[in-house]
């Protein structure tokens, strides 16, 4: 988080950086099997849309990331911090 922008970097480098400005980002969680959590970053269709949520749709998803889902939690305060700093709302 950089003055108001989202970006995300890759290790492996096959596909560039997600970068975005905070009210423009989206976070969808997908719990999988195995003990996994695809995180799969996008844009949001409207503005007032939460920051952070399930899976309800693959439209404007950007980049995925797959995290431990013990780790899950983790990942839901950050984005929900970043919801309060932004004035977004963040859902269950």
């Amino acid at each position: 988080m950089d003055r108001g922008v989202f970006e995300l970097f890759r290790r492996d480098g096959a596909i560039g950086p997600y970068r975005a400005p905070l009210s423009w980002v989206k976070v969808r969680a997908e719990m999988r099997k195995g003990g996994l959590t695809r995180l799969h970053f996008g844009y949001v269709e409207q503005l007032d849309e939460a920051i952070y949520g399930g899976t309800t749709s693959s439209k404007h998803l950007l980049a995925t990331v797959e995290i431990p889902t013990a780790d899950e939690p983790l990942y839901r305060a950050f984005f929900t911090e970043l919801a309060h700093l932004s004035g977004r709302p963040i859902s269950a």
